[in-house]
Order: C-alpha cells, then sequence, then structure tokens
C-alpha cells in the first residue's frame, strides 16, 4: 500500500453504535462525493483501534483515501473530517464472504495472526520480518458489487530488513 492522504472520522463506540457511526461516515461520503483513486489504495476503510464490546466502547476511525495533490483543499470542504498522511506498508488480508458474521470475523483474525507469525520465524535468518505495524486491524470496503460487497479484513505490515 503506497503512502496515502487520507479523510477520517475517529470516535469511541459501543456495539451497538459502531454500525451507526459507518453509516455516518457513508452518508458524509454520499452527500460531498471525493474524487475517487482506483483500485485497493483508494477504497474506504474502517481501523478498529480497539473493539468495542459489551463491556465497553471501542476507539474506530472510518477513512477515505483522497488525491494528495487535492487532499488540503479537500480537507477544508469536510470540516468534520481529519487529514492525515498514513505512511506505505504491506497488507495482508482474507476475504470475507457475503453477510460475514463474526465467526468469519475470527478465523480472518486468527489465520492473520498465524501467517504473519510463520513468515517472522521463516524470514527471521535472512534478517527479514514482518512485523505487524501500528496502524490498526482493517475492514476494506472495495465496492465490488451487490452480490459481492468485496469486504476484506487486513493487517498491515512492515518489512524490515
Amino acid at each position: 500500500m503506497p503512502e496515502r492522504s487520507l479523510l477520517c472520522l475517529k470516535r469511541n463506540v459501543d456495539v451497538q453504535g459502531q454500525f451507526a457511526f459507518g453509516k455516518e461516515f457513508i452518508a458524509i461520503l454520499r452527500e460531498r462525493p471525493l474524487p475517487r483513486i482506483e483500485g485497493r489504495a483508494g477504497a474506504f476503510f474502517c481501523i478498529y483501534w480497539s473493539h468495542p464490546s459489551a463491556d465497553g466502547d471501542g476507539l474506530i476511525e472510518w477513512c477515505t483515501p483522497v488525491p494528495a495533490g487535492e487532499a488540503h483543499t479537500l480537507a477544508e470542504h469536510y470540516p468534520e473530517l481529519t487529514l492525515r498522511t498514513e505512511p506505505a506498508h504491506l497488507e495482508m488480508f482474507v476475504a470475507l464472504p457475503a453477510g460475514y458474521g463474526a465467526v468469519h470475523w475470527n478465523l480472518a483474525c486468527e489465520s492473520l495472526d498465524a501467517w504473519g507469525q510463520e513468515q517472522q520465524q521463516e524470514h527471521a535468518g535472512e534478517r527479514l520480518a514482518l512485523t505487524p505495524e501500528d496502524l490498526g486491524l482493517r475492514t476494506t470496503y472495495l465496492a465490488a458489487g451487490p452480490s459481492d460487497p468485496g469486504v476484506d479484513l487486513a493487517v498491515p505490515f512492515a518489512v524490515e530488513r
């Protein structure tokens, strides 16, 4: 994933509030559309900095990539959103099926974690390691179509040499 400029909305929400929060973010983008960046790098996504649970709120951030050359001008038209730059990184992801639920989410998380640990062990002798970035677990919405929502769960990694 290349370095990219993002317009974001970040908030602490409870389990029920996380869905309303996502709808709020999408409504902002529908009311005032932004220029699209093609492909996966341009898809909007949700970062789970901490997960909402029955016991408490979680910190969630909704983000949409914007063209770097237009980022500051676009941000002026979205005072409710924060402009920030995300560093370049690798993303390992698992595609989630249409209508995915908690079981799919948990399996995807476990698979990504196991893969990352395998890579660290496999490349340790070559001084190449994949380490989870402090960029948060994320759900990416690729907007493939009504029958295939194009949703995946991704973990960002940095390659260290």
